[in-house]
């Protein structure tokens, strides 16, 4: 973000420093903006390798995933990286799939 303000700096206002934080605090469906760039892509790929095989401590996924954890705590969803991100969009894909229902 911070290599291309002009994706954001319209929407967040304030100090260097509250800058920062509402960069770092955004609503982490903005990442759907960087997925096509390259650099994030390989990013991506390089911490998907890292974590391959890996189970993910419960902890971490309460702390950082904490709307998942409900489904990993009772064993629907596994703490395993893969099964993590298929959730993670699932759940944004069902929120946008509410929103429209009405109006479908």
């Amino acid at each position: 973000m911070v290599e291309k303000p002009e994706d954001w700096q319209k929407y967040y206002h304030g100090t260097p420093d509250e800058l920062r934080l509402q960069r770092h605090f955004s609503y982490s469906d903005r990442i759907r903006y960087y997925w096509p760039d390259p650099a994030a892509a390989a990013a991506v790929g390089r911490l998907e390798e890292r974590l391959a095989g890996r189970t993910i401590p419960e902890t971490l996924v309460s702390q950082h995933l904490a709307a998942l954890y409900p489904s990993v705590a009772v064993g629907e969803i596994e703490a395993r990286p893969s099964a993590l991100l298929i959730a993670s969009v699932q759940r944004v894909l069902s929120i946008y799939r509410a929103a429209c229902l009405p109006a479908c």
